[in-house]
């Protein structure tokens, strides 16, 4: 298959599609990866230096590619890190001439706009990916802030999760980090009429870039199985991953690909 990735890529401590694009690369997937901002490495590690795609760029780029009719071919779609909301503009512009195409792509909206207690974007940011992106997103994977931030509900707990994740205009929301006790944090599938869960140990001191490696690990399985399925097998390798990775300074996406990943 054929997926576009639009998101941040870093030459160091994967994340953004530096994570993402080789989790669906692991299927033998071809992956077209469009950077909305070039860093050395992120900003957790120490400030970065790069350089921030300008929004006439990133769709000058998708226009080319559009062009050449490498889109039409595209079985899905993955967003991520947006540096302005002027990108988002014409992204979403792309992927409604997508979708008007092929009424069955597959789009997947990473919200990366905050995490803890606030956004780390730009205010017009995060309410471009809500109002412009979210309404297209076949899947939607926010973490609790973003959950909370994006349907207006307070989340928790599990049932507060999946009464927020009904409230987005997303068939389905894969939300991450919904506390389960002192020690668990879950992991929900939320479809219209069912909800598949995966408990895991709270880890300490784990490298950023957990949610853009599962965003890319659900969107290649989703593509092929089911979300009780695609759920089990994308957090067997992040499972995998933030044990192998806790307490250094970078996510262990190869090592964890090569060990925990299982073809469908």
């Amino acid at each position: 298959m054929r997926i576009l990735a639009i998101s941040s890529q870093v030459a160091y401590g994967p994340v953004g599609n530096s994570a993402a694009v080789p989790a669906l690369q692991a299927a033998g997937d071809e992956v077209i990866a469009v950077p909305t901002i070039i860093l050395s490495n992120h900003p957790g590690l120490g400030k970065p230096v790069g350089l921030r795609i300008p929004a006439p760029d990133v769709a000058g780029i998708l226009g080319a590619l559009d062009n050449l009719g490498v889109l039409d071919g595209c079985a899905g779609v993955l967003t991520g890190y947006f540096a302005s909301n002027d990108q988002i503009h014409g992204v979403a512009r792309v992927i409604r001439r997508m979708k008007e195409k092929n009424p069955a792509l597959m789009v997947l909206v990473d919200p990366v706009i905050g995490d803890g207690l606030a956004l780390y974007v730009p205010l017009p940011v995060a309410e471009a990916v809500r109002d412009e992106l979210l309404p297209l997103a076949t899947i939607a994977t926010p973490n609790r802030f973003e959950l909370e931030w994006l349907s207006g509900a307070k989340v928790t707990d599990v049932p507060e999760a999946v009464a927020a994740a009904r409230l987005l205009p997303v068939s389905e929301v894969l939300a991450t980090s919904i506390p389960v006790s002192d020690s668990n944090l879950a992991t929900l599938a939320v479809t219209r009429g069912n909800v598949d869960r995966h408990i895991a140990v709270l880890v300490n001191r784990v490298p950023h870039g957990t949610g853009d490696f599962l965003a890319g690990l659900y969107l290649s399985h989703r593509l092929r199985r089911g979300p009780a399925e695609a759920l089990a097998a994308s957090m067997e390798v992040l499972d995998l991953a933030i044990s192998m990775s806790a307490g250094e300074a970078a996510l262990d996406v190869a090592g964890a690909l090569r060990r925990g990943y299982k073809a469908v």
